[in-house]
């Protein structure tokens, strides 16, 4: 029988502890600067751990620059990455929902996600087309959770600050990974219609299809704040009217 790795979990979130654990085999030579990690199957294989958690911690080890995601390649260790500098990486996470963090998140969220979105619609390929479509597909034997619904929105929205072509908005974007994907599986658990919450990024799409700069960024700008309007815990007012 394969062995499972386990690791330490309390005190710290499984997204904490994995990146944790990642750094410390590169760290020890396991995964040297330059070479391919593991595969997602074999990295969740090893682990027992959700898609979800994996993403998360290899999106934050892109966001420190101690490794690199290739769209389609896999994800290697930066070739430059100092071993010795390692032990001195910060983590910052979200731990808690709160009510002044949530709204600093949904304000920074709508200023990045606005500016890569007008980008998008000036440069776009039919390829970008064609993978936003199939990510706005709604499959609910696919999406049958409130995680597995937050990884599909985190991936439209991370395609997005990949596709705009500049490597800043998306370290930027990735470094907010933990938080976002929060913010999401609160909407996912505050919203009974998870294929209705797919389409509110559909007119996003069309506008970039249309290659309409303004209108992606004003449509984009205004998402997150839509969306937090539907979280329970926030909610005092109508949809599209957030008090938080």
């Amino acid at each position: 029988m394969d062995k499972i790795m386990t690791i330490e979990l309390h005190k710290v979130t499984a997204t904490e502890a994995l990146v944790d654990n990642l750094i410390g085999r590169i760290r020890e030579g396991e995964f040297g600067p330059g070479t391919k990690m593991p595969s997602e199957q074999s990295l969740l294989k090893d682990y027992d751990i959700s898609r979800l958690t994996l993403r998360e911690a290899l999106a934050r080890l892109a966001a420190l620059g101690v490794i690199e995601v290739k769209h389609g390649k896999g994800a290697f260790v930066n070739g430059s990455v100092s071993i010795a500098a390692l032990d001195k990486v910060l983590i910052p996470m979200f731990p808690e929902l709160n009510r002044d963090r949530m709204h600093e998140l949904i304000e920074a969220r709508n200023l990045i996600e606005a500016e890569m979105a007008a980008k998008v619609a000036l440069r776009r390929t039919e390829d970008d087309i064609r993978r936003l479509e199939l990510l706005l597909e709604y499959d609910e034997v696919q999406i049958s959770g409130p995680e597995i619904f937050a990884d599909r929105d985190y991936e439209f929205h991370l395609a997005i600050s990949e596709m705009a072509g500049n490597d800043f908005f998306h370290s930027m974007y990735q470094a907010l990974s933990s938080q976002i994907r929060f913010f999401l599986v609160q909407y996912a658990n505050s919203i009974t219609d998870w294929q209705e919450a797919l389409k509110r990024h559909r007119p996003i799409l069309d506008a970039i299809k249309a290659k309409d700069s303004e209108k992606a960024h004003r449509l984009a700008r205004d998402h997150a704040r839509i969306c937090a309007s539907f979280i329970k815990e926030y909610k005092t007012g109508s949809p599209g009217e957030p008090h938080i």
